[in-house]
């Protein structure tokens, strides 16, 4: 801060900051920080925990992230740094194992903070301290700074102990002992600070003055990378193998890379592939490093391919050690190994981990702390080469790299055993066959004979999505009536049997060949799919409907006007797709109406419709469709101009008009069910009124909306959705067990202008990520709930929500999940605003009744919805299936 204090240290997509005001927010939350610990004391800590009271950082890829490390390094307080994206339950049990009682946090994640820790520090951009303060009390080097969790082998996680000296040595190895960068470098920072390697390299950055471009790649996609890199002039670049490969596939303009002189990966093991597809796109100049390091040691070793020079092939060697530190290969009683014979490898440096907490003995068999030099004796297995690079061979305990992340199998072993369905369980490391990659692979046997294995792997896979980060989540499950075991009983791993490829009925033709082909890119599917094979049952959405649309208009010469995403919901499986997208097929294969998708077209039931977003895609509410049952028929209506399809109306009214006309079609009387989403939630509602004046009744679900006036929309909506929702709100909670309100809104209430109410409840989705959106459901003048009402989803989810623990009742049948884990479920918190949509959108015409899709929780519940003036309806909900 001193040398530079105006040069840039911290970009992001909101703020760029300087050092002097870095060091002027870190002061800011270091105040904070130590007021509230004050009264926080010392008590929940571990034993192992001397000193000072840990404290947790829990935001996201931001500048203020960088701002909240500097400051609890500098209070001399014990960092665990936590996983925005990771479910509550393993943040919950990281910081129990740690005793963190203290969390330092945003507005945008206060919520979730609260419910993990008992105190709070939030931290704010304009919240600024004299930077001295940093330095009033400099921490001890050799105390505990950071504690960073990895695998452990008895499917626990297993916490490491970083002090200052560890990061300082690290940091010089990382860029100054290697050459890799320093003062004047701009680094385009794209792993999480949760990721060790991505709080390492946030901190090395600051200690040698470099700027960092911070880039969430989890959030935004790995394709804007490169305006990001040239925008700021990025001189180096640090990922991972697989973000490498993603990046590479993205195909960027190599002039967009041209500032780039070194790009760094590490993580997992890289391929002599890997890096010949980068090199095609960077400068000739560039270096590409290959390094190898762990959260006990910092960096290992590191192997540059400096320009021009040849690029090995197959696994790439990980080199040798980095400034003072050396690896020696040896056999397990110590000894070395000759040249070439794999080994277990052991560091050697001045500074390693002060070893895992609370594991004495653990510690002990890894660590030896020595004055001059410590050892570290790793689980990975190696090799010296030739040219006296060290080279990987795997891990002495099946723990394995994947993604960046090292898992050892036995801790999804855990999370598997945890499950009721499953009665016993193997999760294994396999190369896939033919990727270069490591992917895990599951082996279960269910606890229900009689359930068919397509129930047990999808409900075992949504369930392990809700307990385990998704690198964790086995890539293949595989049910079998009973594991191998050897004579003694144990799991005999080699006779597991192999990944077997689903049987596809009937040989391809050459178009269905063609076709496949172009699903299996588009759902990156490590086989070619088979004519009876789904689109969406292979994990096909929105996104990859569009992608796929794309690539046959490019690849095969598919008439734009013919390859409509509309097409996969009217023909989901291979064979049926083909057919209908054949040019050969002439007007009887192309898409009647490309504006209303006929998602199912079956059942007797009233049809849904949807209306989807500004610029959204009708097969996006195909998962949803499936979900409510092949019986219920849905339809989607998309916006006039998506998938060039023709101008694009100038009003919500016309949008309305446009489809009021299809809809009618379809069906044409009431009653009339809608479900509108983002800006379609508008197009729904103005539909919604015009039917309601044409005197038809209509059940109406707005989606992830707000008031269209910006005099009552809340601020930052779009990023902070739900948590800044300014209007007048009443929080109600029930408790478990009770019913839910009796009264929704106060029967009767005449609302100005004979506009209508307004409730809201707070839904959660999984989208690359945890996401969180809010519903909004319009009721007319109030809403009167009966005794037995129990709300539950609000939202449409196959399988459970992120955090949640599953609870199945005995005397129904019915599955439950805790509160807080799923907002909206059981009984969730509910929310009533006061304010109401503005006068223009409501009128006078009396709103329209809504309902939130609830799911009771008993076989059958009756739910009363009345208007105040009219004679209450009643409607009847199934829990087999959650229905409008």
């Amino acid at each position: 801060m001193s040398a530079q204090p105006d040069a840039v240290a911290v970009t992001d997509d909101r703020s760029t900051v300087t050092y002097r005001s870095l060091a002027g927010q870190a002061a800011g939350v270091l105040s904070q920080l130590r007021r509230v610990t004050t009264g926080v004391g010392d008590t929940a800590s571990p034993e192992w925990i001397h000193g000072k009271q840990p404290v947790g950082v829990l935001l996201g890829h931001h500048a203020g992230a960088v701002a909240a490390i500097v400051a609890v390094l500098a209070s001399g307080h014990p960092m665990l740094v936590l996983d925005v994206r990771s479910p509550t339950a393993r943040q919950r049990q990281l910081l129990d194992t740690v005793g963190v009682r203290l969390i330092v946090t945003d507005e945008q994640h206060v919520r979730v903070a609260r419910t993990l820790c008992p105190h709070v520090v939030l931290t704010a951009p304009d919240t600024q301290a004299d930077p001295e303060l940093l330095f009033a009390d400099p921490p001890d080097p050799r105390q505990l700074a950071v504690i960073a969790f990895t695998s452990g082998s008895t499917g626990t996680p297993k916490p490491v102990a970083n002090d200052s000296r560890l990061l300082i040595r690290d940091a010089w190895n990382s860029s100054t002992a290697t050459g890799c960068y320093g003062h004047g470098d701009v680094i385009a920072h794209t792993l999480p600070m949760a990721f060790h390697a991505g709080l390492t390299t946030t901190v090395h950055g600051l200690l040698v003055g470099a700027q960092m471009r911070l880039y969430d790649a989890r959030a935004h996609g790995i394709a804007g990378l490169p305006e990001v890199i040239a925008a700021h002039r990025c001189t180096m670049m640090i990922t991972s193998p697989a973000i490498l490969r993603a990046f590479v596939a993205e195909g960027p303009d190599p002039a967009k890379l041209a500032s780039l002189r070194t790009v760094t990966v590490a993580g997992e093991a890289a391929y002599g592939s890997d890096i010949a597809a980068v090199r095609a796109l960077l400068p000739a100049a560039c270096t590409v490093r290959n390094r190898y390091g762990s959260s006990e040691t910092g960096l290992i070793a590191e192997f540059a391919l400096a320009p021009g020079a040849p690029v090995p092939d197959g696994v790439l060697p990980v080199g040798t050690g980095v400034g003072r530190t050396r690896l020696s290969v040896v056999r397990e009683d110590g000894t070395p190994v000759p040249a070439g014979e794999i080994g277990r490898l052991v560091v050697h440096a001045p500074d390693v981990a002060m070893g895992y907490p609370g594991m004495p003995e653990a510690t002990a068999a890894a660590f030896s702390h020595q004055a001059e030099e410590s050892t570290y004796r790793t689980s990975d297995l190696g090799r010296v080469l030739p040219s006296g690079c060290v080279q990987l061979m795997g891990r002495v305990d099946h723990a394995t790299k994947v993604r960046g992340y090292l898992v050892n199998p036995a801790e999804v072993d855990a999370a598997l055993f945890a499950l009721p369905d499953i009665a016993e369980a193997v999760v294994v490391a396999a190369e896939h066959p033919r990727e270069s990659r490591t992917r895990l692979v599951a082996y279960i046997v269910a606890s229900d004979p009689t359930e068919t294995d397509e129930t047990v792997i999808a409900r075992t896979r949504a369930a392990l999505r809700t307990m385990l980060p998704i690198h964790m989540v086995p890539e293949a499950i595989i049910c079998l009536e009973r594991l191998p075991r050897s004579e003694r009983g144990k799991i005999d791993r080699a006779a597991l049997p192999d990944v077997q490829e689903p049987d596809t009925t009937g040989p391809l033709t050459v178009w269905e060949e063609q076709i496949s082909g172009e699903w299996s890119k588009v759902l990156d599917l490590d086989r070619m799919p088979g004519r009876d094979d789904d689109f969406f049952a292979l994990g096909g959405d929105s996104l990859a409907a569009e992608a796929l649309m794309s690539r046959l208009t490019d690849s095969l010469g598919i008439s734009p006007q013919v390859a409509k995403t509309g097409l996969l919901a009217q023909a989901p499986t291979l064979s049926e797709f083909a057919a209908r997208i054949n040019p050969a097929a002439g007007r009887e294969g192309r898409h009647s109406d490309r504006r209303m998708v006929e998602l199912i077209t079956q059942g007797a039931a009233d049809p849904i419709f949807f209306v989807a977003g500004a610029a959204g895609l009708g097969v996006a509410f195909m998962a949803l469709a499936r979900r409510l049952g092949p019986d219920q028929p849905c339809y989607a209506f998309q916006n006039n101009v998506v998938e060039g399809t023709g101008l694009p109306d100038r009003s919500v009214q016309r949008t309305a008009t446009r489809n009021l006309t299809r809809l009618r079609r379809v069906q044409p009387q009431g009653p009339y069910r809608l479900a509108g989403y983002s800006f379609g939630a508008l197009v729904a509602l103005e539909m919604a009124h015009r039917l309601r004046a044409d005197g038809q009744d209509v059940q109406l679900a707005i989606l992830d909306s707000f008031p269209p006036d910006p005099r009552r929309q809340p601020d930052n909506l779009n990023r902070h959705g739900f948590r800044r929702l300014t209007w007048h709100i009443r929080i109600t909670t029930e408790p478990r067990g009770r019913a839910g309100p009796c009264s929704w809104s106060p029967k009767g209430r005449k609302a100005a202008n004979g506009s209508a109410g307004m409730t809201t409840f707070p839904a959660v989705t999984r989208s690359c990520g945890s996401i969180v959106n809010t519903t909004i459901c319009c009721a007319s003048r109030g809403w009167t709930g009966s005794p037995t009402f129990s709300p539950a989803s609000s939202t449409f989810r196959d399988g459970p929500v992120p955090g949640g623990t599953t609870r199945r009742d005995p005397s129904t049948g019915n599955t439950r999940q805790t509160p807080r884990s799923r907002p909206g479920c059981g009984q969730p918190r509910l929310l009533s605003t006061s304010r109401h949509p503005p006068p223009h959108q409501a009128r006078s015409r009396g709103g329209c009744t809504s309902l939130a899709v609830p799911r009771p929780t008993r076989p059958q519940t009756n739910v009363s919805i009345g208007d105040g003036s009219r004679p209450t309806r009643r409607i009847c909900l199934n829990t087999n299936r959650t229905k409008i």
